[in-house]
């Protein structure tokens, strides 16, 4: 593989999973590479990656401490350089005594000459995401309307808006009116982007005889520190439960699209690293959203532990090599973990920390995952031997094998529908950002 320089991705978008060195796949790996063509006299172009080294080393010839060859493909791929210049490599021409090359580099449709190589790659940082704005700040809705109607906002002191509610691929609108209909001047509209950490539910009426035609729904954003966002809705008349179910279905395919929009590729793996010692006690691992102090979400990279000595811990890295450590979360017989149950939910927490998966069926999986070391500890179980670990590995691998693909509800048309109302024009709105209980 030969390094690029690194480009910052557009808003919302993730660069693909790494790949392990030596091995092929299209498009560029996640830590910077490209595929290099080599151009030679007479020869047509051959698309391949190469180690950086042993690059070098062909291009500058014997004598620079790298004669072996350093191609070791884990999957058994011929050896690039070949053999007495007839090798089974894709490299034809090869010249061992040749200091200066002439061949010609093509990197990102760039061509370079010489023996020029680009610039290497920026350190690697965790993509992280916005996921709220502060009030009277300026927000551009992603895209044409998901769904648009009526309905009654709460806030507190018992007051009632009606309001024109508006759903987006990247969050809501909600526009007050008067009681023509009308759109009200004397009101800013409220704007919030849509939270990976949220919660979406029914809420039952009570007492009230003239609330009896009423049906009222909540939306929670969670946060790290400080107040949650919640908002409050009610739908009125012969079919206000009707309308409210449909709200919270729209408003949940709209959650879970833009949250599975925040994943990579990614299967839950229940095997370590090979060669990463580090990794020797996983019981499973893979990408979950963190929750950040500033209404942000990190993609972070999840392995939990088995436990020894009276304690497990759950480690964040920065990919699914496990290279760079992140975070080191320890659990023990008195960690608190917690969730939410509602119609749509797939956060949980450890301690002070919110994670947020991108199902609710992978949000099972790690919380019984969790909650069954905690046990383990509470009860002083012995430290699990090298037959216990496979044991455990096998467990969650199973329930692995048992999980849905990771689709919003819907299926495969709900993400068609998701992408094409993304590509519409976007919607700018200024202001708002406030809400019932807290605020935008």
């Amino acid at each position: 593989r030969v390094p690029h320089a690194a480009a910052t991705p557009a808003a919302g978008a993730l660069p693909a999973a790494p790949v392990r060195r030596g091995e092929a796949r299209d498009g560029p790996p996640w830590r910077g590479s490209s595929p290099l063509r080599l151009v030679g006299p007479g020869r047509r172009r051959e698309a391949l990656r190469l180690p950086a080294a042993m690059l070098l080393s062909w291009l500058m010839g014997p004598g620079t401490g790298a004669g072996a060859c350093c191609a070791r493909s884990p999957k058994g791929f011929s050896c690039f350089r070949g053999r007495d210049g007839e090798g089974e490599g894709n490299i034809v021409e090869y010249a061992p005594h040749a200091r200066h090359s002439s061949m010609e580099f093509v990197v990102d449709d760039v061509l370079c000459r010489g023996a020029a190589l680009p610039a290497g790659p920026m350190e690697r940082t965790v993509p992280t995401f916005a996921t709220g704005q502060a009030a009277g700040e300026y927000t551009a809705l992603q895209g044409c309307p998901l769904h648009t109607g009526d309905v009654l906002r709460l806030s507190l002191g018992d007051a009632i808006h009606e309001s024109v509610m508006a759903l987006y691929v990247n969050g809501f609108l909600i526009t007050p009116c008067d009681g023509d209909g009308c759109v009200a001047a004397s009101q800013q509209p409220i704007c919030r982007l849509w939270s990976p950490f949220s919660l979406v539910e029914k809420c039952q009426v009570k007492s009230k005889q003239s609330e009896s035609q009423w049906a009222i729904f909540k939306l929670t954003f969670f946060r790290k520190e400080g107040q949650d966002a919640s908002f409050y809705f009610a739908t009125a008349g012969m079919t206000a439960e009707a309308q409210r179910d449909m709200w919270v279905e729209e408003i949940i395919r709209a959650m879970s699209n833009l949250t599975l929009s925040l994943f990579p590729s990614f299967e839950i793996s229940v095997e370590p690293v090979p060669g990463r010692v580090a990794t020797s006690t996983r019981i499973m691992a893979g990408y979950l959203l963190q929750g950040a102090r500033t209404d942000s979400a990190s993609l972070v990279f999840c392995e939990l532990h088995a436990y020894a000595s009276r304690e497990s811990r759950l480690a964040l890295y920065r990919d699914e090599w496990c290279e760079q450590e992140v975070l080191n979360i320890p659990i023990c017989d008195s960690s608190i973990v917690s969730t939410r149950k509602g119609e749509y939910c797939t956060v949980f927490g450890i301690n002070d920390h919110l994670f947020c998966t991108r199902t609710e069926d992978e949000r099972e999986l790690w919380l019984r995952a969790v909650s069954n070391i905690k046990v383990k500890l509470m009860f002083d179980a012995p430290d699990p031997t090298a037959e216990d670990l496979e044991i455990f590995r096998s467990a969650v691998h199973e329930r692995i094998e048992t999980l849905p693909p990771p689709l919003p509800p819907g299926g495969q048309e709900a993400v068609d529908a998701f992408v094409a109302a993304a590509w519409g024009s976007n919607v700018p709105v200024a202001g708002g950002g406030g809400g019932g209980g807290g605020g935008g």
